[in-house]
């Protein structure tokens, strides 16, 4: 049986939902009168046939090329299934060429967490998802780019627009403006592989900016299982920026940092109001 379900959004966009059980992100298809566009290749040759397969069920435009959020392992390790020209930013194409070359024995897995390489939530997800990695090939991106993109799929094009954050600084995100759709990537995340996890002022506030620009009614992110809407980016936004300036403001004066984000919120804090005051302050200079 399906781990996923295949959705339609837009006249053009198809995206596949996550699977939080060993982490698989949302992956899409942009469908043109011609062709068709992937984003991202999966966390497995496995979970990446499962994107083909929703492809061809629906009778979609023949894919044609597939598109690169970033350079982590649940986005990439399907790359191999896809024989299709790749895009990816020039750091997101480094990022993947690196990784290729790497060891993913068990042992060898267990040896970067050890040295600070990898994170046991990586490691041991990759385990769950993939138990035999011998025949594992990571194929890097044919077409890297510094900004942007452009690609014509027949009567419909798609921006792939460099975007950063903190959670990859190489990542992208892959826009169908005729439809008003942005597919997100993990941009929108804390940087996971910081010693403790992290946004910072820096990073994250453009980031918005950027997102925010974009004429856009949905964002596809990697791991939301529902698609978010225009109006609860922007709330979020401002949450996100009120309590970034809060914890600036404040340095690491907790009391002072709660008293001022109730404020904002107007009530209790809740679990995820804590996560980003934790994720700021993990942010600030030492």
């Amino acid at each position: 049986m399906s781990r996923h379900t295949f959705h339609q959004i837009s006249p053009h966009v198809h995206w596949l939902s996550p699977d939080g059980a060993t982490d698989r992100p949302v992956l899409g298809a942009i469908a043109g009168e011609r062709v068709t566009l992937l984003v991202d290749a999966g966390a497995s040759p496995d979970h990446a046939r499962t994107l083909l397969r929703e492809t061809a069920q629906r009778r979609l435009p023949d894919p044609a090329y597939l598109a690169l959020t970033h350079w982590h392992w649940d986005h990439i390790f399907g790359t191999a299934v896809f024989p299709l020209p790749t895009f990816a930013s020039t750091a997101t194409r480094q990022s993947v060429i690196a990784y290729g070359r790497l060891d993913w024995r068990d042992e060898a897995l267990d040896r970067r967490v050890e040295t600070g390489e990898e994170i046991a939530f990586c490691r041991d997800m990759i385990k769950l998802e993939l138990p035999d990695r011998s025949g594992l090939v990571i194929r890097p991106p044919d077409i890297a780019f510094t900004d942007r993109v452009e690609v014509d799929l027949g009567n419909l094009t798609v921006h792939i627009v460099h975007v950063g954050g903190d959670h990859a600084v190489d990542s992208s995100v892959i826009y169908a403006p005729q439809d008003k759709i942005v597919f997100l990537g993990d941009c929108l995340y804390v940087d996971i592989y910081a010693p403790e996890a992290r946004y910072t002022t820096a990073r994250l506030f453009p980031l918005l900016d950027c997102l925010l620009s974009f004429d856009a009614d949905y964002y596809l992110a990697g791991h939301h299982t529902d698609p978010i809407t225009r109006a609860e980016l922007e709330a979020e936004a401002d949450l996100l920026r009120g309590i970034g300036q809060i914890v600036t403001r404040h340095g690491r004066s907790p009391q002072a940092i709660h008293a001022e984000v109730q404020t904002l919120v107007g009530g209790p804090l809740t679990e995820d109001h804590q996560e980003f005051i934790d994720a700021f302050l993990a942010g600030l200079p030492a």
